[in-house]
């Protein structure tokens, strides 16, 4: 069973950045607005590449989830309240995660209906007021979901709770996202968008990697 939940979550973690790159792939001409809550191109960007972006993040959020589980039911065979208290924090991270990528894909959508009715200048401002409502839970179920997770796995990595070789240390999301924003600044125009803007959503793929490599 923990071999199926972590190949399930490698194909989340993977459908998870298909939904990243129909959000995020804007091109090197986009520019940042409103202080950088929003993007130039959502102006052009078809409507329906944010919808099945959330269609297919309905169905990822839970498939990478089992990835982190699997992971999990490894480290409870000698720990289990460890891996208890962390398949919590992930479990609640995973639910704040498919809210945040639902309000990322509808923003663009309030942006294309003002801007076509009104104005760009209303359509930012309404973007920026908006996002402003969700600071609190927007980082911080991020958080629970991407930074705490990756950082109790390596230090599990490293402790020799999870039984994996010391390079594993860079299977999560954190280090993907890194090595994203590390490809981003060499201002190569194939790099403006991918990796960075799917990178965390790999990194979430290789709980499930690091489960078959725990077994």
């Amino acid at each position: 069973m923990t071999k199926i939940l972590a190949i399930i979550g490698i194909v989340g973690g993977l459908l998870c950045a298909c939904a990243d790159l129909l959000l995020d792939l804007k091109g090197a001409d986009n520019k940042k607005l409103g202080g950088g809550t929003v993007e130039s191109k959502w102006a052009t960007m078809a409507h329906w590449r944010f919808v099945w972006s959330v269609i297919l993040a309905m169905f990822a959020v839970p498939m990478y989830t089992c990835g982190f589980v699997a992971l999990m039911q490894e480290v409870a065979v000698g720990h289990k309240t460890l891996a208890t208290v962390f398949m919590i924090i992930f479990l609640c991270g995973a639910m704040g995660g498919f809210m945040i990528h639902t309000f990322l894909c509808v923003q663009p959508t309030v942006f294309k209906t003002i801007t076509a009715k009104a104005d760009t200048e209303l359509a930012v401002e309404t973007v920026k007021a908006s996002f402003k409502h969700i600071y609190v839970p927007f980082f911080t179920l991020y958080s629970m979901l991407v930074i705490v997770p990756a950082i109790a796995v390596v230090v599990m990595i490293i402790t020799g709770v999870i039984n994996a070789p010391l390079w594993c240390v860079i299977l999560n999301p954190v280090v993907f996202q890194l090595l994203g924003f590390a490809f981003r600044a060499t201002k190569l125009k194939i790099f403006i968008d991918a990796p960075s803007c799917c990178a965390a959503s790999l990194g979430l793929a290789m709980y499930g990697v690091l489960a078959l490599i725990a077994l």
